[in-house]
């Protein structure tokens, strides 16, 4: 099981320090949308310093240009791109074959969804054979759905891909996602706002070996 260490709303400054006191246990870092917009692609390389071995993440959530947003994201660095599943089938499949083109990986982020049509949308992405498939709860709005309920509905349906799960991940929360085994664990603030950010990703590290 993968975990990934989500950079949203923070300074810069600050998630360098972060990334250089968990490096070692994560596996992917997320330059996050809020934070790839303020920073630009030019981010990833500063990462990529300071966290020698670790894939970076550019989350775009793209919904046009597939293919050349992708390629952006690949030339400055980034070792996977987000696209988003509420966009054309066609930007979908352009920005995983950016990625086959370019030896890197593709997220397609079912964030939006709406529930009733989790199950059929992710079935349709990943027939397209992404690397992976992220159920995505967007923490600032209301009613969206509980990324544990989402994760329960989809084990078994994503096939191709690997899935993932985001959404407001914490040591509470985590026991219960583990036990759903996905295959990437996104989380943000509950580490990068932590008081000692190692001591929690070691502790997490725990629960999702257990």
């Amino acid at each position: 099981m993968e975990l990934q260490l989500a950079f949203d709303g923070i300074e810069k400054e600050e998630a360098l320090k972060v990334a250089a006191k968990v490096y070692d246990l994560v596996d992917i870092l997320e330059m996050g949308t809020p934070f790839s917009y303020k920073y630009g692609l030019g981010i990833v390389e500063e990462f990529k310093a300071a966290a020698p071995g670790v894939r970076i993440l550019s989350d775009f959530k793209i919904m046009d240009g597939g293919y050349g947003i992708s390629k952006m994201g690949y030339d400055a660095g980034a070792d996977v791109v987000t696209v988003s599943a509420r966009t054309w089938d066609d930007t979908i499949k352009e920005a995983i074959q950016c990625a086959r083109d370019h030896g890197k990986q593709v997220l397609v982020d079912l964030m939006g969804v709406p529930t009733e049509q989790l199950i059929e949308r992710a079935k349709e992405v990943d027939a397209f054979e992404p690397d992976y498939v992220s159920i995505h709860r967007a923490v600032t709005v209301a009613g969206s759905a509980d990324p544990e309920e989402s994760l329960r509905m989809l084990k078994g349906v994503v096939k191709h891909a690997k899935l993932a799960v985001a959404g407001g991940i914490n040591l509470d929360t985590l026991p219960k996602i583990v036990e759903s085994q996905p295959d990437l664990v996104i989380i943000g603030k509950a580490i990068s706002s932590a008081e000692d950010p190692r001591a929690v990703v070691e502790q997490m590290r725990k629960i999702m070996d257990a």
